[in-house]
């Protein structure tokens, strides 16, 4: 709950901040999502709003370091509550954020462009092969990042338990334990989403149930009403608070594992030698 109510004022300070920046120019935006592919529109859009993206990425940065720092210290058991504080955990958590998005979006860079380059050339020689390529192409760029990721997973626990960032301690601690991490990883996301369909089929229950008391004053589509181009202010903080309760189930269901792994998996410190007299 302390992780759920941490997300949603987080959560919650970047919207509205972010409505303030952006205005108009961020509701434009919000209402393209991935309606239309056309970049010099795109383009145009983006950039009014780019103030208000970068508030929701700044603040959102913020918040994702703060609550997972504060349930890595709890899982590995350098807290025995929770606890909320901007210090060095905090700042690791950021700057492997920060890394991780990099190396995600260079990897996927480079797998579009050797993709297209590979299949251009193929399609001169072999329309077939070219046609392969193309459909090989999104498993790669999806294959490949997630690998990286799920051999880099163990940095944040690194950085909060022994203080360090370390990608490279990671890397050599889940060689050869990359299935085992993928399979509990995808089995905890598993459980998630079907935790996270139940949770939205009782507050979808509950609305009707509201609405009816209420006698409709209380729509019974406001949860479906944030799909839309401008959902009202209540549609808003309710979707904020599913996606901030979803947050806090989510931490103990996907780092549990993780940690359980950085235990296994990861060779403990050697010790200091002596210093002689």
């Amino acid at each position: 709950m302390a992780w759920a109510g941490v997300s949603l004022l987080f959560n919650l300070v970047s919207a509205f901040v972010a409505l303030l920046v952006g205005g108009r120019a961020f509701r434009d935006f919000q209402s393209m999502d991935g309606k239309s592919l056309d970049i010099p529109a795109i383009w145009a859009l983006f950039l009014p709003a780019a103030p208000a993206l970068a508030v929701i990425l700044v603040v959102t940065l913020l918040g994702v370091a703060l609550v997972y720092a504060s349930a890595l210290r709890m899982f590995v058991g350098i807290d025995r509550r929770v606890s909320f504080r901007f210090g060095e955990d905090e700042r690791r958590i950021c700057y492997i954020v920060m890394g991780y998005s990099l190396i995600y979006f260079a990897i996927t860079v480079v797998t579009v462009i050797g993709f297209g380059v590979v299949e251009s050339i193929s399609d001169a020689f072999s329309p077939w092969l070219a046609g392969f390529l193309a459909w090989v192409a999104p498993l790669a760029l999806f294959a490949i990042p997630t690998f990286i990721i799920v051999r880099l997973s163990l940095a944040p626990i690194i950085a909060v338990d022994r203080k360090r960032i370390s990608l490279k301690e990671s890397w050599v601690s889940t060689k050869g334990h990359f299935w085992p991490l993928t399979g509990s990883l995808i089995l905890s996301i598993g459980m998630f989403l079907v935790a996270a369909f139940l949770a939205l089929m009782i507050v979808s229950f509950l609305n009707h149930l509201v609405s009816i008391g209420t006698g409709g004053f209380v729509p019974s589509d406001l949860i479906v009403r944030q799909q839309t181009d401008n959902p009202s202010i209540p549609t808003l903080v309710i979707s904020e608070i599913i996606a901030s309760a979803a947050t806090g189930f989510l931490l103990p269901v996907v780092l549990g594992p993780l940690v359980r792994a950085y235990q296994a998996y990861d060779a403990p410190d050697p010790v200091p030698s002596p210093v002689h007299a």
